[in-house]
């Protein structure tokens, strides 16, 4: 495959991730709650941060795909003894085949594409273009930073409309993560992309 269709086809996929459209993916089977997965048919681990539990439910794994949020892990069990992060915000991580270029050129590609129309119609929830602005770009080595505000995120809902989101590339996969502020949690931008960091570092550490 050339570079630009591998390219292509992996920013496809991130859209699609990073918008939530992962219903047509099967539901994984769950035991009890836990803050570690294993997904893409044993090739990949996700991992979060010490207080973040997988939300059985809202999981999903195929070959080439596979999406997982997490959430505080007293609620998720039912548990009020059980450990609680320290930050109230939903985590997730979708993940899918990586173009086979590095790192950096990846990123910039990523960048660009999110910045276009397809791009932003891909992560609203709504799937318009116009309802997603990009308010701010930040771009490392390895981490593509976007903070995103989304008008068609149901505003009686759980979650903030405004919140960051990484791109990276992990063990020959492109990883979405994002951290999604629970309404009046009050996070602002710093805590929000150090949270991010912390989920990359937990899921880099699980492989």
């Amino acid at each position: 495959m050339r570079r630009g269709t591998a390219l292509a086809l992996a920013m496809t996929l991130a859209a699609t991730v990073l918008s939530g459209c992962m219903a047509d993916l099967p539901v994984a089977k769950s035991k009890s709650p836990q803050h570690r997965v294993t997904v893409l048919g044993g090739k990949l681990t996700l991992a979060a941060p010490t207080g973040y539990c997988i939300d059985p439910k809202s999981q999903r794994d195929a070959p080439e795909a596979a999406f997982v949020l997490w959430g505080n892990c007293a609620a998720i069990a039912r548990d009020p003894q059980a450990t609680q992060p320290r930050h109230r915000a939903l985590l997730s991580a979708a993940v899918g085949p990586m173009p086979k270029v590095p790192t950096q050129v990846a990123l910039e590609g990523y960048e660009r594409f999110f910045r276009s129309e397809a791009g932003r119609a891909g992560m609203a929830r709504s799937g318009r273009a116009e309802d997603l602005k990009i308010l701010r770009v930040q771009q490392s080595e390895k981490l593509l930073f976007l903070k995103i505000a989304d008008r068609s995120v149901d505003t009686s809902g759980p979650v903030d409309g405004t919140y960051w989101r990484a791109i990276t590339g992990i063990s020959g996969h492109v990883a979405a993560l994002s951290v999604m502020p629970l309404r009046g949690s009050g996070l602002d931008d710093a805590t929000q992309r150090k949270l991010l960091q912390s989920l990359e570092a937990s899921i880099r550490a699980a492989n």
